[in-house]
């Protein structure tokens, strides 16, 4: 009975800590994805060039590379929860500056700020909830506060059109956000597994030049399909109002999140993080040769795989690491990863105008090869403890 009491109030506990740790997170997807909305308000009203207007998500994608590397290498050093509050701090840095901009230069330092904090962020939660839950509950916990992030995909458009331009707003609400998020973290406890592990070595692990590419690949790929021939290719099958349509496309992208969250810990991750990139690749090609409303429902399906596989892939990312190295690992891995998602969109669109078979060929090869780098090199994870998979 002692057991089982102590049992539910170790749930409970867990359970307010990832509801903690999800205000955070949904504040991170929040700052992804309402950069576009920014951008088109800012650079109108500062009345700059598009080469300019572009500085404010190239900045944060250099914060990303760097932050996820700062935060991880601090959090190896000085514990989880140090690294948890740091990032949040960086969001509230970022969006305050933000909010109080009075040029443009004001915007790309903010979001340049916000990315460091980002990525700071996704270096440091999936590694503290893997830390801190069962070896059964940890995909599905990952997945849980992962998919409140990606679930804001179906606000923040609502929201930014419904302010009418006023994108100071947009920031105010990640600035209130994130100082909520601060403050609730002040009562996370540390991770026992790094207080245990905490002087131990900092060694390198392989798994970091592996999941690095895999990382590079997917971004590679997710990140061209949100880019500027999706929306040419959907208007040459005969869709007019393009964003219209590619908002049905897109939704598939939460909806493959929440079901790969809740199927997260039911089979093997090194086995689904495989299949679904390689699926992803053989999807795009089929989308490219379908027509019609058929168009529509391959575009649907490529989205939901894109989906799936985050969820998937963080949690897979956070256990292939020691723990010692596992946060730096992972800001490594995810950080660096960013950059795929700076290239492939330019690579897509070069290719895009010379061939389009070839541009979504390419991204088919490109996600498959991810596919096939840890379904040869990746090792199983699932339902094991983490000190039995690389301590």
């Amino acid at each position: 009975m002692v057991s089982f009491i102590n049992f539910k109030l170790s749930e409970k506990s867990m359970n307010w800590k990832l509801v903690v740790l999800a205000i955070g997170m949904s504040l991170t997807f929040w700052d992804i994805f309402n950069v576009p909305y920014i951008i088109n308000y800012v650079s109108k009203q500062f009345e700059v060039s598009t080469v300019i207007a572009n500085l404010p998500l190239s900045a944060e994608m250099i914060g990303y590379a760097i932050g996820g590397v700062i935060n991880g290498l601090l959090s190896s050093f000085k514990g989880r929860k140090i690294g948890l509050l740091t990032s949040m701090g960086l969001v509230s840095l970022g969006s305050l500056i933000g909010f109080l901009s009075q040029t443009f230069s004001w915007i790309i330092i903010a979001e340049f700020i916000i990315g460091l904090g980002i990525e700071g962020e996704i270096s440091v939660v999936p590694a503290y909830i893997s830390e801190t839950v069962s070896a059964e509950r940890r995909g599905r916990a990952v997945g849980l506060v992962t998919a409140s992030g990606f679930l804001t995909t179906l606000i923040v458009g609502p929201i930014a059109v419904a302010l009418g331009g006023e994108w100071r707003l947009l920031f105010l609400a990640g600035l209130l956000v994130s100082l909520i998020a601060l403050i609730t973290r002040l009562w996370l406890p540390e991770s026992p597994m790094w207080i245990a592990k905490k002087e131990m070595k900092l060694s390198w692990d392989f798994g970091i030049l592996m999941m690095t590419i895999v990382w590079f690949l997917s971004y590679f790929t997710g990140y061209a399909l949100f880019s500027d021939p999706i929306f040419s290719f959907i208007s040459s099958h005969g869709f007019t109002n393009t964003a219209l349509y590619f908002t049905y496309i897109l939704y598939g992208d939460p909806l493959g999140v929440v079901i790969g969250t809740l199927l997260n810990d039911n089979f093997e991750r090194k086995c689904s993080v495989s299949l679904v990139n390689v699926l992803a690749g053989v999807v795009i090609v089929a989308w490219f040769f379908s027509s019609g409303s058929l168009m529509l429902i391959m575009g649907f399906m490529e989205m939901f795989l894109q989906g799936f596989k985050f969820p998937t892939m963080y949690a897979y990312t956070a256990e292939i690491f020691g723990t010692r190295i596992r946060t730096l690992g992972y800001g490594i891995a995810d950080g660096i990863g960013h950059l795929g998602g700076a290239i492939g969109p330019i690579i897509f669109s070069l290719a895009y105008v010379n061939m389009q078979l070839l541009s979504f060929i390419v991204l088919a090869v490109v996600a498959g090869i991810a596919g096939t780098i840890v379904g040869i090199w990746g090792i199983r994870t699932t339902g094991k403890p983490l000190e039995s998979i690389k301590g």
